[in-house]
């Protein structure tokens, strides 16, 4: 009896510990689909959290870009000229009283190339406050690690105190 409750413990230990390090790899990898949006930008900086954008819903050739982060806002950038598209021609662009940007297109070529996600609409921001200094580190913290280790060691720990429990009490009837 003791040799299956040891070989019982242990199967139980190894699927603790192997469940709790799988949950850092059960994380889903990207697929490889690619979302065709505009690069949204804050200076010059990839930033889709402050800078959004919603078509017209009456009509889709018409993109209203909105941003909502800290700062002020001093104005737009676009990279349609870059792209060879003429102001007036292929796209026309607004500020509004709000500080939103809309852009219309005109041509289907450029309507096409923001679709296909090659755009990058810029917000110029003036922040006041200069950014905090980098601490030099490329390491990232390694909570996930200690977390999952703590995880481990409890669930370890919980399964050897109710074996011990089990184990106790059985001996004493």
């Amino acid at each position: 009896m003791k040799k299956i409750l040891s070989v019982l413990i242990a199967v139980m230990m190894t699927v603790s510990v192997l469940a709790i390090s799988s949950v850092a790899v059960a994380a889903p990898s990207p697929s490889g689909v690619v979302v065709a949006n505009p690069s949204l930008c804050v200076n010059g900086v990839p930033n889709d959290t402050d800078v959004s954008y919603t078509p017209d819903a009456a009509d889709p050739t018409i993109i209203t870009f909105k941003y909502t982060g800290e700062g002020t806002l001093t104005g737009w950038e676009t990279n349609l000229e870059d792209l060879g598209y003429v102001e007036g021609t292929d796209f026309t662009l607004t500020e509004n009283a709000d500080g939103s940007l809309t852009v219309k297109f005109i041509s289907a070529a450029a309507l096409a190339d923001f679709n296909n996600g090659d755009v990058i609409v810029d917000a110029i921001v003036d922040f006041d406050v200069e950014p905090a200094e980098e601490n030099g580190s490329n390491k990232s913290p390694s909570t996930g690690i200690a977390t999952a280790a703590i995880a481990g060691s409890i669930a370890v720990a919980g399964a050897g105190f109710a074996v011990l429990s089990a184990t106790k009490k059985r001996d004493a009837e």
